[in-house]
């Protein structure tokens, strides 16, 4: 190989060391403190691109299960309460039922419009042809 691309392949698998090091201490940290994680805020907190991380085979699955972990350790999360989930699914049942009872009534709104205009289309025509007589 050329030596140049040997120095290339080197610092490449350098930085990625480094970023990798940087990832992993970010997670320790990110242990510690107990504060919400993301693939973002540890890669904000490593300096690296979420990218990296997100393309990373070990370093993804370890940011999401710490993420994982997380969301389901905090206590009294109301978001996350069996009651708070039921009653966001009933409310999204609701406004889909909502949503699909206002659509079926636009829908025929625009058909009695659609009926009303041939209709004025037909009578239009009508009287151009009587005045043409």
């Amino acid at each position: 190989m050329n030596r140049s691309i040997e120095a290339l392949a080197t610092a490449t698998r350098r930085r990625r060391e480094q970023a990798e090091s940087a990832v992993e201490k970010a997670l320790k940290a990110a242990r510690k403190t107990r504060t919400p994680v993301s693939v973002a805020s540890i890669a904000r907190a490593a300096g690296v691109s979420t990218d990296f991380i997100y393309r990373h085979p070990v370093l993804r699955p370890q940011v999401e299960a710490l993420r994982r972990a997380r969301r389901d350790a905090i206590p009294g999360d109301a978001a996350h309460a069996p009651d708070a989930e039921a009653a966001a699914s009933a409310l999204v049942r609701r406004l889909t039922q909502q949503l699909a009872a206002d659509r079926r009534k636009h829908r025929e709104e625009v058909a009695q419009l659609q009926a009303a205009l041939a209709a004025a289309h037909g009578e239009l025509l009508a009287l151009r042809r009587h005045l043409q007589e």
